[in-house]
């Protein structure tokens, strides 16, 4: 080989150091990116079953209601409680996200 080719102690000690660096950094990342894919899973999870008890809750609250009213009214009630509760909690996300 060449010595022009051949790496100096100072360039063999700075590629040593860069690539454990790097792969401290690279490590760092890893271990952040499967929190964050965890967490997001978790969430999901959460926003679905969290979803599927809410409308359980409202066929009930209907059920319940169409012993009381017309059954086309009871679905009407449910729907416009369950619209204005997304609104405020849209709402109350949106304020919160802002500061």
């Amino acid at each position: 080989m060449p010595e022009k080719d051949k790496e100096s102690l100072v360039e063999t000690v700075v590629r040593v150091i860069v690539q454990r660096a790097l792969g401290g950094l690279s490590r760092y990342a890893e271990r952040f990116i499967k929190r964050v894919l965890r967490l997001t899973g978790m969430f999901i999870a959460g926003v679905v079953v969290a979803l599927i008890g809410v409308a359980f809750l409202a066929v009930g609250v209907v059920k319940w209601l169409a012993e009381l009213l017309p059954s086309w009214l009871a679905w009407l009630i449910v729907g416009i409680i369950l619209l204005l509760l997304g609104v405020i909690l849209t709402l109350a996300t949106f304020v919160a996200s802002r500061d």
